[in-house]
C-alpha cells in the first residue's frame, strides 16, 4: 500500500471510530459500562461460561484489568460468579439474565445506528464494505 493511501486509510478509520465511538459513549453513559465491560459481557454471550483467566486473554488485557472489569458488572448484576464444584480455586463466568437482557437491548440500538449511517451505501458497497472489513480483521486473527 502505498504511504498515501495508508495514511488515508488511517484518517478514514480514525473518523469513523470517533463517529461509532461518540455513539457508543452516548448510548452507555446511563448504563455507566467501560468498553472493556461491554466487550466482556458480549464475550460471555458468545463463549458462555469462562473463567477469568480465559477472559483476560480473549479481552486481550491483563488479569487485573479483566479483574476489575468483571467484578465492576458483578455489582451491577450482569454477571454471576460460580465456583466450580470439583476445583474451588475456578470460577466460571456467565452473563445473568439482566446482563443478556442489557447486551441484548444495546446490540439492538447498535445495529439501528448501524442501519442508519450504512444506508448511505449503497447495497453493493455495504457488502464490499463488510467484506473488507472482514478481510483486514482475519489478517490479524490468524
Amino acid at each position: 500500500m502505498e504511504n498515501s493511501d495508508a495514511g488515508a486509510l488511517f484518517e478514514a478509520t480514525f473518523a469513523l471510530l470517533r463517529l461509532l465511538g461518540r455513539n457508543f459513549r452516548r448510548e452507555r453513559e446511563p448504563l455507566n459500562i467501560t468498553p472493556t465491560q461491554y466487550h466482556a459481557l458480549a464475550i460471555m454471550h458468545d463463549a458462555g461460561t469462562s473463567t477469568l483467566m480465559e477472559m483476560a486473554s480473549l479481552l486481550k488485557v491483563a488479569g487485573p484489568t479483566a479483574t476489575r472489569a468483571i467484578d465492576a458488572l458483578e455489582q451491577k448484576g450482569l454477571v454471576v460468579k460460580d465456583r466450580d464444584p470439583q476445583d474451588r480455586r475456578i470460577v466460571w463466568l456467565r452473563l445473568s439474565a439482566e446482563g443478556s437482557r442489557l447486551l441484548a437491548s444495546e446490540r439492538k440500538e447498535h445495529i439501528a445506528y448501524l442501519q442508519q449511517i450504512g444506508s448511505r451505501l449503497t447495497s453493493v458497497e455495504q457488502q464490499e464494505l463488510i467484506r473488507l472489513m472482514q478481510k483486514l480483521v482475519a489478517q490479524d486473527n490468524p
